[in-house]
Formats: structure tokens, sequence, C-alpha cells
């Protein structure tokens, strides 16, 4: 009888502490990592034949969570595409995560991270770390929030040197301005922040004689033209003129996509010695690892090393081919059979 009464104590205190560990968890679910903490974590994780000195049953832990995190939205089929396998145990390590157009360009309008949060799993933030009214981190810096740096005109630094002046004896101010261009982050790099509306401007530039000896002399006043960015977005990088005759432009994907997909699969059975280039829709050879003997050269078609004298064998079986008598069949009736 004290037998179980000692084992059940026991499986109630393991129960107890395995409840607190849940709920600990899930108190810090979403909560702010600071770098030394991140960085405690990560030698935790890490496998012990990576030298790290964590549990191998959770390697890639760290970089799971990563993923999840940059994979959070809202709909369903975000990231879908480029999503990676969570039972691979090194997927994500060195990822590189392509968050599609669409998003890309509703992130570009945000102005805020107050706008963000408004689009996110409620049950994925902490309140915490955004207002620490608990006193969890009192004492610890909880850094600031950036503005996020969106495609829009910011000034920017644009010479003033008129086309037409030249020697040394002239000068001209001022000599740069600050002008209103198109800056920013798309969240992509499939896209690039560029100017939809612009306009001229004709700035007086004074142009100066430098004398020795004596005051400069005012010469005349120079219109320069300067173009100023009025509005911005966020577009394609990749452009239809960019797509080659065997392309066809996908807006969606700012991409050119290869038509020719039977020259692909033809391709990819000749993969021993070809590769298929998706930029140019075009097969190529592998990169050569050895040079050709001597009396044979490299042959481009083929993408392996041919005799020289390859070729002059056909040409001589032609000429064979031509030399041969041509016989031609009478239409005479006396010559045909009844």
């Amino acid at each position: 009888m004290q037998d179980k009464m000692v084992l059940a104590m026991v499986v109630l205190a393991v129960a107890l502490v395995h409840g607190q560990q849940s709920a600990d968890d899930r108190r810090h679910v979403g909560a702010i990592i600071f770098p030394d903490e991140l960085n405690d974590r990560y030698e935790r994780d890490k496998p012990a034949n990576d030298g790290g000195g964590g549990f191998g049953g959770r390697t890639g832990g760290l970089a799971k969570e990563k993923r999840e995190l940059a994979h959070t939205a809202t709909d369903g089929d975000y990231l879908d595409d480029n999503a990676t396998d969570d039972d691979d145990p090194t997927a994500g390590l060195t990822a590189d995560y392509d968050i599609g157009i669409a998003r890309a360009r509703f992130l570009s309008e945000l102005k805020s991270t107050a706008d963000l949060i408004g689009q996110l799993d409620p049950d994925s933030i902490d309140a915490r770390i955004f207002n620490d009214a608990g006193g969890e981190y009192t004492g610890r810096d909880m850094g600031e929030n950036p503005k996020p740096a969106s495609c829009e005109p910011q000034p920017e630094l644009v010479s003033l040197r008129p086309e037409n002046l030249t020697g040394t004896r002239y000068y001209f101010f001022p000599t740069c301005t600050r002008v209103n261009r198109c800056s920013g982050c798309c969240n992509t790099n499939q896209l690039v922040c560029e100017a939809v509306t612009t306009r001229k401007i004709l700035y007086k530039v004074m142009i100066m004689e430098y004398r020795a000896g004596k005051k400069d002399r005012f010469s005349h006043l120079e219109l320069v033209p300067t173009e100023e960015h009025v509005k911005c977005k966020c577009l394609c990088r990749v452009r239809e003129s960019h797509c080659n005759e065997l392309q066809v432009y996908n807006p969606n994907n700012c991409r050119c996509e290869c038509t020719n997909r039977e020259d692909r699969n033809q391709c990819v059975q000749e993969r021993q010695l070809k590769q298929w280039n998706p930029d140019t829709c075009r097969c190529e050879c592998l990169p050569r690892t050895e040079e050709c003997t001597s009396g044979s050269h490299y042959d481009r078609s083929a993408c392996k090393c041919l005799p020289n004298d390859f070729y002059a064998l056909d040409q001589q079986q032609q000429g064979l081919l031509e030399q041969a008598p041509i016989v031609r069949l009478s239409r005479n009736p006396a010559f045909t059979r009844g």
C-alpha cells in the first residue's frame, strides 16, 4: 500500500511539472526573443554531431520555428509553392523564401507594424512585446519599432552640372540639390520601386568664370533639366520586353515562361550531356570537364568530342551517292507488259 502511494505521488509530481512546462510554453507563444536568448536557444537546439550541446531529437527546431514565423499569414495559399518539408531535419536552415508577388505588393502598402498586426492570427501574438504592462521585460532594452521604408518619393542628391560646361576657367553653383526620387522596399527581389508619374524641373544654375588675382566674374545662367518623381509603385523587375521568342510573359509572377516544353523534355532525357537553361529556354551543353584529344574536336550540337574526319566521312558518302548513275524508267508503251 505504501509503495502504491509513493508511485501515485511521483506520477502526480510529473504531471504537475509537465503541466507547468506546457503553460509556460503557451505563455511565451509569440513573445519577444532577445538576441542573447536566441543565441542560447540556437546552441541548445544544435544537434550533437554538429558540435552543439543540445538535443539530437530537436534538430532544426529553431529553424522550423523561424519558418513558421516567416509563413504566418491569413490566406491558405500563402507560400504554398515555396514551403519546405517539416520532416526534413535540415530544411529551412539555408532557405531563401519568396513570399509571392501579391503578398509583397500588399506589404509594400503598409505604413506601420500596427497595420500588419491586424492581418495576423491574434493567437500568435503576445501583447507584452508591444506593451510591457506586466513588467516582465523591465530593465531590458525593448527596442524601437522601425518605420517601414515604403516605395515612395524621397529626397535624393542629384548633380546640377550643365552638359555643355567645358574648360577649367568656369565653374557652377550650386553643384547639386535634392530632388524626390522613388526609393523603398518592395519585399521581394521580383519587384522594384519605380516612378509611374514624373515631372521635369528646370533649375537655374549660375556659371562663373575664375580669374586669378581678381574677383570671379559672373558668366551666365544655365537651365539644367532634372526629372522629379511624383508617384511611385512596386513594379515587376522582369518586363515583357525581356522575354525572347521562346517565352511568354506572366505578369502575375513577373517572369518569362518557356513555351517549348517538348524541347525541355528532350533535353532532360539527355541530361548526361546537356542541361536546360530556364532563362533562355534552350538546351545547353554541360560544362566541359576535360579537353578533347588530338585528332578530335568539341561539337557543341552533340556536346561531346568527335573525330575531326567525322563530318568528312558524311561528305564522302554524299559524294558517292551523287556520282552513282541514275536509272530512269521508260514510259514507252513498247516496254510495258500487257
